[in-house]
């Protein structure tokens, strides 16, 4: 008889392990399944998403948006060079990455120079840009614009 209950015994923590192991994977999944919604919805939910005016020509408005990869982009605009009665994009380009929140990165290469928009967050309805160009003749030139956003 102590056959028997001792082959029982494992048996019964098999069948423990597995009811274990079954509720630890359903669990993962549900937990799984949430985090998604809920990075999704972060990800959707970015405060500074829409159009930044300025009365400045050099950087006269900026579009931000959320990628689908949860990215901020962004396009810059100036008054053309050509016609100063229009603005002209200067194209979509993805932020940077930065360690901190409320600062973003923007870089431009043109033909002649390469420029790159510091973007601090200020609130809801603020940000300035810090514009800093280096033309490869040397030349530097750098400029801070205060912007509101459109509504």
């Amino acid at each position: 008889m102590t056959q028997v209950s001792s082959a029982r015994i494992p048996l019964r923590q098999i069948m423990a392990v597995l009811l274990t192991v079954a509720l630890t994977l359903s669990l993962s999944v549900v937990l799984t399944v949430t985090s998604a919604k809920e990075a999704a919805a972060l990800c959707s939910a970015n405060r500074f998403n829409g159009t930044w005016r300025s009365s400045d020509a050099r950087l006269k408005r900026i579009d931000l948006w959320q990628g689908e990869d949860c990215h901020l982009y962004a396009r810059a605009w100036s008054v053309c060079e050509n016609d100063s009665s229009h603005i002209c994009s200067w194209g979509n380009r993805r932020t940077g990455d930065s360690p901190e929140p409320n600062f973003q990165f923007v870089g431009y290469n043109w033909s002649n120079a390469d420029e790159v928009l510091q973007l601090r967050m200020q609130d809801r309805s603020h940000i300035s840009v810090w514009d800093s160009t280096d033309y490869h003749s040397g030349k530097n030139v750098s400029f801070t614009v205060s912007m509101y956003k459109s509504s």
